[in-house]
């Protein structure tokens, strides 16, 4: 008469199989993030530590099974080794940051960070990973065939609907712990805080498994009771089809996470790059798998587990090659979501809601089919294994394995070969090739079921890519690409230059027919604009051109971040100085001759070295002193970009920096929030002794210039830079001519917007608040960044740059026309929200406007002007 366990006493072990779930992945979401700090955030770094958690995890499942059945093993107390592996998991957890420590000062000895082979370097990340997190992650793979085990026990039947609940639960988990880790730990308890809550959940699971009592068993009712047979109306599967099944059932963990690397790169053009809009995809995804699970058995049934199998992994496949129309409404798509995101009735809760409903609709079918995979598969699998815990651990091993095959070829091999889709096409295409392999030997190894079922997979195949995939390379945006446009822009007006689906984003070069405007998009978003107007790329020649003309003397420069190359063909342009650039990506340099006509063609040039780099890796590894550090990363807000805007970043690049060497960093009003750019200053402020801001032709984008001396505007030095021809023209370009217009670029020193940072948050790698900004689910109003361009503006007047070398008789005449620039610049802003002085300014008395708003300033409660504020309308 069998027996079981009653619900009541399945409870604690069951939920702490959830916290399970949550805890993995916060631990993998963080120490992914602090791993990118050490080895860099290319694509290389992130793949290694990526595969390198997986490798534990398929480890763990397989020795833990190996372990569980040796002789004497039957009686131990599965509940309490699970407790003890939670509590292994949190200790070392609690260790991790110490350990962390120490491979941060191992790592630069055993491999060159900056200059090595590409291989020996990638080589040494993931063996370095792997053995950081390997005890971890070996615990992680061992929870669930452990508590698997307890829970199936000896009863064969039961693997399907067990594991089916058991895998829901704990992958259930996991969406909670992307949850909590991405929208709340991180934000209101750090890196490290987030790290030590999960370390309090493993302790909690500790606790609640050691002190468990498994109750009495009681007789099963009849009406749940499962036969003991494995397999009902089939027959059980030769060892040859087991083996063809196993590798189908590895080869889907394959296309699993192959679909979740090129979907995210698909998503990302509708719902962005932000921290929320990935937690979305990952969370969508893990929720789509768990659901698949947790219905398994009851959409299946408890019959015919192998033709369900394959008749699942067919519908993946099938249906997947039936999405590819989608791919052609992407652009569509995109100005939709465009139009919602930049509507004024827009709310962040509606942003997440329509993100995570695109999400979903998107992901929801696929990922539930690899959701009912896993119970099936394991079930199958019992008479391959011949025991619970080895089906359990060996079938989470071989499913993992593909995982992490499909996470280092997806972006390494098949994007670069093919493309996206092409990738797509040919991995669900593979897939159904499998499945009706393995269906037709399962009816019976007929050669004419084989000749029929690759027949159909051949025709299939071949329809599919003749209607969905014809050439990639059409000159259409939008068209078999996933090129860009821009909102209340018509695709008539556009021309796609050129397109690459690299493997680290998709890039796009689209010139508009009318103007000859050319902009660069990374992954949809709009790195730059050059045109042939004056000041139509100015700030990005500023960046380089202001730097430059302040150093007294500068020999060696740094420009990280390429974008078009403008700012480094800039600081190139400047006689005597030794150029290097570091960019992330391999194919924005390959792009680079698009804009040649603004960057100057500046790869080619004798004085340019141009390495492929992580900016924030290359900054802390690399041993070289410079006198000038500029960058202009991705939009502050975008999820990673945090790193190259933290105060640790900060300091790494100030010890990089020769005596009397200059930063620039860039500061784009119109990307963040207030708050956000009030932080930001704040941060730079707090590491470098003597900053100042500056800006061109009231563009939205500021310029920050920070050093460890004073920083003095020089007349003499200006004068004798501009007799050389070369540095004339630069000057030009962006609308310099003579002294009074460099010093125009000025906005105002640090110290004096003090009062306006008091209540901004310092941004820190363990406090990576950018990434959390509420600029990445509503954009800053024009208005909102008016305010804060005003807040600063305030601050030039009354006040004057320091400049050396101007006589006398010559101050009069720039601190006259210096104020006047200052009340032009005001003007546009009291007239546009009319403001005091409003009417003087429209009637071209400027210093009378100016004494209007001085008035309104001195009668002012507070530091910060608010255009809600009366006297503003």
């Amino acid at each position: 008469m069998p027996f079981v366990r009653p619900w009541s006493s399945k409870f604690i072990p069951y939920a702490c199989l959830f916290l399970s779930g949550w805890t993995s992945l916060t631990y993998e979401l963080i120490w992914i993030k602090q791993l990118r700090l050490v080895f860099g955030g290319t694509l290389y770094a992130i793949s290694a530590v990526l595969c390198a958690f997986m490798t534990g995890l398929a480890l763990g499942a397989w020795g833990i099974s190996r372990y569980l059945q040796r002789p004497g093993r039957e009686n131990i107390n599965l509940v309490r080794l699970y407790g003890k592996l939670e509590a292994a998991i949190g200790l070392y957890a609690l260790a991790f940051p110490f350990l962390l420590q120490g491979l941060t000062a191992v790592y630069p000895h055993l491999v060159d960070p900056v200059s090595g082979s590409d291989i020996t370097r990638h080589g040494t990340e993931f063996i370095l990973s792997t053995l950081l997190m390997l005890p971890a992650t070996f615990m992680m793979g061992a929870t669930l065939p452990v508590i698997g085990s307890w829970s199936i026990g000896t009863r064969s039947a039961n693997i399907f609907s067990n594991l089916s609940f058991l895998y829901a639960l704990n992958t259930f988990g996991a969406v909670a712990g992307v949850l909590y880790t991405q929208f709340f730990a991180t934000l209101f308890l750090g890196i490290q805080g987030t790290n030590q809550s999960a370390v309090a959940l493993n302790g909690l699971v500790f606790f609640l498994c050691w002190f468990w009592q498994p109750g009495k068993e009681v007789e099963e009712p009849v009406s749940k009771r499962k036969k003991e047979t494995p397999l009902i109306e089939e027959a059980v599967p030769s060892r040859g089809l087991g083996l063809l099944l196993l590798i189908v059932f590895g080869y889907s963990g394959l296309v699993a996470l192959a679909s979740q690397i090129l979907w995210t790169r698909v998503l990302v053009f509708p719902l962005g790059s932000s921290l929320y809009s990935f937690a979305i995809i990952l969370a969508t995804f893990l929720f789509g798998i768990a659901l698949g699970s947790g219905i398994a058995e009851k959409l299946l049934g408890q019959s015919r587990w192998v033709t369900k199998f394959l008749a699942v992994e067919l519908a993946i496949g099938l249906f997947c090659l039936l999405m590819f129309p989608v791919f052609d409404t992407l652009t569509e798509w995109t100005l939709k979501a465009d139009q919602l995101f930049y509507s004024l009735e827009n709310t962040p809760g509606r942003t997440l809601m329509v993100r995570s409903l695109a999400a979903f609709v998107f992901m929801i079918l696929p990922t539930v089919g690899f959701g009912l995979i896993y119970p099936l598969a394991n079930h199958i699998h019992f008479n391959l294994f011949g025991s619970v815990t080895g089906t359990l651990g060996n079938s989470y091993a071989v499913n993992t394995t593909g995982g992490i095959l499909g996470t280092a070829l997806t972006p390494f091999l098949l994007v670069p070969l093919w493309g996206i889709q092409k990738t797509l096409f040919i991995l669900y295409s593979v897939l159904i090739v499998l499945a009706l392999a393995a269906w037709a030997w399962h009816r019976g190894n007929r050669l004419k079921q084989w000749a029929v079922s690759l027949a159909l997979s051949a025709g299939m195949i071949i329809g599919s890519y003749a209607a969905f995939t014809p050439s990639t390379v059409a000159r259409q945006l939008g068209k078999h690409n996933l090129a860009r446009v821009e909102i209340n822009t018509s695709p008539e007006h556009l021309k796609l230059l050129d397109y690459k689906e690299g493997n680290f984003s998709t890039l796009s070069v689209v010139e508009d027919k009318r103007s000859g405007a050319r902009t660069l998009y990374v992954d949809g978003f709009s790195t730059a604009t050059v045109s042939r107007s004056v000041g139509g790329s100015a700030y990005m020649q500023a960046m380089g051109f202001v730097p430059m003309m302040l150093h007294p003397d500068p020999k060696r420069a740094l420009v990280m971040c390429f974008g078009t190359g403008n700012t480094l063909g800039t600081v190139a342009r400047f006689p005597g100085v030794t150029v290097d650039g570091v960019e992330i990506d391999r194919n924005v340099l390959s792009l680079a001759h698009w804009f040649a006509p603004w960057n100057h063609d500046v790869i080619r040039r004798d004085n340019v070295d141009v390495m492929v780099q992580d900016a924030r890796g290359f900054i802390r590894w690399t041993d070289r002193m410079y006198d000038v550090i500029t960058l202009e990363p991705m939009s502050p807000v975008q999820a990673g970009v945090n790193n190259l805007y933290s105060k640790e970043f900060y300091e790494q690049s100030r010890r990089r920096l020769n005596p009397g060497g200059l930063m620039m960093q860039w500061l784009p009003l119109h990307l963040v929030g207030p708050t956000d750019a009030w932080s930001i200053v704040k941060t730079f402020q707090s590491v470098f002794p003597h900053t100042s801001v500056w800006n061109s032709y009231l563009t939205r984008i500021v310029l920050l210039v920070g050093s460890n001396e004073p920083h003095v505007l020089d007349k003499f030095r200006f004068e004798q830079q501009m007799r050389n021809g070369e540095v004339r023209r630069m000057a030009e370009e962006i609308g310099i001519y003579n002294f009074l217009d460099f010093m125009d670029f000025y906005l105002a020193d640090g110290q004096s917007l003090v009062p306006l940072l008091d209540h901004a948050p310092v941004i820190t790698d363990d406090r990576p608040v950018l990434e959390h900004s509420p600029a990445t689910l509503v954009p800053p109003l024009k208005r909102d960044t008016d305010e804060t361009f005003l807040n600063l503006l305030q601050f030039r007047m009354g006040r004057f740059p320091p400049v050396r070398g101007i006589s006398q008789d010559e101050v009069y005449f720039f601190q006259r026309n210096y104020e006047m620039r200052t009340a032009q610049r005001i003007s546009i802003f009291s007239q546009r929200y009319q403001g005091p002085g409003a009417k003087a300014f429209a009637g071209k008395q400027y210093r009378a406007g100016l004494e209007q708003v001085q008035i309104f300033l001195d009668s002012h409660q507070g530091p910060f002007i608010r255009l809600s504020d009366s006297g503003w309308q």
